[in-house]
């Protein structure tokens, strides 16, 4: 006779380890957009980089502006004093 016992039964697919590694793979992906994508941290870094940067050489047109201004008006005021 047969013993059933024997016989392989047909493995049952467990769903929540299915579930658990799409979870799982879904935050990654998540993450590292988070830390890399379009809106990410390093994105931010760089701009505020580049937003004290654009500062600075505001800085010095607006010095370079004040002095080119003085100049200007010295000129103006030697031409009508004559």
């Amino acid at each position: 006779m047969i013993d059933f016992d024997d016989l392989q039964q047909p493995k049952k697919i467990d769903y929540k380890i299915i579930i658990v590694v799409i979870v799982a793979f879904l935050f990654a992906f998540y993450v590292y957009d988070l830390l890399f994508g379009s809106r990410s941290y390093t994105r931010l870094l760089d701009l505020q980089n580049e937003y004290k940067s654009l500062q600075t050489h505001v800085g010095s047109l607006k010095k370079k502006n004040e002095k080119l201004q003085k100049e200007y008006f010295e000129l103006k005021e030697l031409q009508g004093g004559e």
